[in-house]
């Protein structure tokens, strides 16, 4: 006696990630090169930021949209075997200091970073971008 389930076609048939052949190759045909990326990130923070007065309720969006636009720029370039992570803050410039710090478990071989310092009368920025590599 047939059940419900048999010969009927889920949708996570369909949905199935690809499988890919072990390559066991363990460098990036194209490394993360950090000169054309400083370029990038230079590039856009310029252009984004140069006109900007600081406002708290649009700085978030503007980083949002700023980061977004400098990882699909950096993911044109193709580097093989890379996750890219974009970072970009806007901090008010009102007589403070500020101190971050970061912590990665780190490829010293093959992970490499660009970061970039906009700085104007009312706001810095900073952009810090990471090439992770992926195996």
């Amino acid at each position: 006696m047939p059940t419900q389930f048999e010969g009927a076609v889920s949708a996570d048939d369909n949905d199935q990630a690809p499988k890919y052949e072990n390559s066991y190759r363990l460098e990036s045909n194209k490394p993360f090169n950090v000169d054309p990326v400083d370029k990038i990130i230079s590039q856009v923070m310029t252009n984004n930021l140069e006109d900007i007065v600081y406002d708290p309720k649009e700085c978030p969006k503007l980083c949002a949209e700023i980061s977004a636009d400098i990882r699909d720029r950096i993911r044109k370039q193709n580097f093989d075997r890379y996750k890219i992570v974009v970072i970009v803050t806007i901090n008010e410039k009102a007589s403070q200091g500020i101190q971050a710090s970061m912590r990665f478990l780190w490829d010293v071989q093959r992970d490499n970073y660009s970061s970039f310092t906009f700085e104007t009368r009312t706001f810095f920025a900073y952009c810090c971008v990471f090439g992770v590599y992926c195996e």
